[in-house]
C-alpha cells in the first residue's frame, strides 16, 4: 500500500523554508510526498517525486488557515486506496514511523493538548477512510469552505488568534470524537525537560538559547532527552535560514543522520540572501 504523507504551506518564508527538508526526511524513511502549496511558494528541484497541489482561496479565510485546514479534505484529489497521515511542514522526523496502515490512528491524545483538540500531525489512515469521515464529495474547494463556515472559527477576527489559529484542529476534533471507538489511540508520553514539558521525544522550539557573547544558538533543554527516543524537531518560523539558526538545525541533522546533503546548505544560504529577516 502506498504511504503517503501531506504536507501543506502558505507563502510565509519561515514555513516554506522547512518545505525540501520535512519532504526530504520523510522520503528517507519510505514515505511519499503530496504538497499543499498557496500562491507564491518557489519551486525547489531538490524535491523528487512529489505530488503538487494548488491550495483553494476562500473568501474571508487567511491563506495561512487553509493551508492547515486542507490537509483533511485531500482525499478528494489522492489516491483514496492509499494510507495517508497529516504532518506538520515545520517539524523534522528523526526517526521510522510505522502505523497500522489498517487502522484509523491518533498519536498523543489527550496528552499533547490537554485534551481540547485531537492533534492533527500524524494522524493517518487510508484515503477511503479520509473520505467518509471528512464528508468529502470531490470537490476540494467546497468541502474546505463548507466545514469551516459550520465551524466558524476560520472567520475570526485577526486579533482573535486563539480561535482562528486552531480552525484545523477543531474540525478535526468534531468529526473524530464522536466516533472515538472507531479509532487507535497510540500515547506519545509527555516529559519535563528542565522548565519545558514537551511530547515525549521532541525537540522543541520552546528551549531554544542564545548564547550571549558568541550569539550561538542551541536547542537546549528538550535535545537532552535520551537520543534513542528522539522522534521530531519541532522548528521555529522566524527567520530560521540565517546561518546561526542553521547552523543549530544543521547540526541536529549531522548528530541523527550522520551528515546532510549539499544542497541543504545551498538552500539555506539561498533562502536566507533571498527573504532575509522575516
Amino acid at each position: 500500500m502506498q504511504r503517503i504523507v501531506v504536507l501543506s504551506t502558505d507563502n510565509h518564508p519561515g514555513y516554506f523554508f522547512y518545505l525540501p527538508i520535512v519532504a526530504h526526511y520523510w522520503q528517507h524513511f519510505g514515505w511519499e510526498i503530496a504538497i499543499f502549496e498557496t500562491q507564491g511558494i518557489p519551486y525547489y528541484d531538490y524535491i523528487q517525486n512529489a505530488r503538487y497541489y494548488p491550495i483553494p482561496e476562500i473568501e474571508g479565510v487567511r491563506p495561512g488557515t487553509c493551508a492547515q485546514t486542507v490537509r483533511h479534505f485531500v482525499a478528494d484529489v489522492l489516491p483514496r486506496d492509499a494510507y495517508w497521515m497529516v504532518q506538520d511542514i515545520d517539524l523534522i522526523p528523526l526517526k521510522p514511523w510505522e502505523p497500522d496502515l489498517n487502522a484509523r490512528t491518533v498519536w498523543g491524545f489527550p496528552e499533547m493538548t490537554g485534551g481540547t483538540f485531537v492533534p492533527v500531525h500524524y494522524t493517518g489512515m487510508t484515503g477511503d477512510k479520509w473520505y467518509e469521515l471528512m464528508g468529502c464529495t470531490g470537490d476540494l474547494k467546497a468541502d474546505m469552505e463548507r466545514e469551516m463556515k459550520r465551524n466558524g472559527r476560520a472567520y475570526a477576527k485577526q486579533e482573535d488568534w486563539e480561535i482562528w489559529w486552531n480552525t484545523d484542529w477543531d474540525i478535526l476534533t468534531q468529526k473524530i470524537i464522536p466516533r472515538k471507538n472507531e479509532f487507535t489511540w497510540v500515547p506519545r508520553g509527555m516529559v519535563s525537560c528542565g522548565r519545558f514539558t514537551v511530547p515525549k521525544g521532541r525537540i522543541d522550539r520552546c528551549s531554544i538559547e542564545v548564547d550571549p557573547e558568541t550569539n550561538a544558538y542551541s536547542w537546549g533543554a528538550t535535545k537532552e532527552q535520551y537520543k534513542k527516543i528522539w522522534t521530531d524537531a519541532h522548528c521555529e518560523n522566524h527567520n530560521p535560514s540565517s546561518p546561526e539558526k542553521w547552523k543549530m538545525i544543521r547540526g541536529l541533522l549531522v548528530e541523527v543522520f550522520g551528515e546532510v546533503p549539499s544542497w541543504m546548505d545551498e538552500h539555506a544560504t539561498n533562502h536566507y540572501s533571498k527573504y532575509g529577516v522575516h
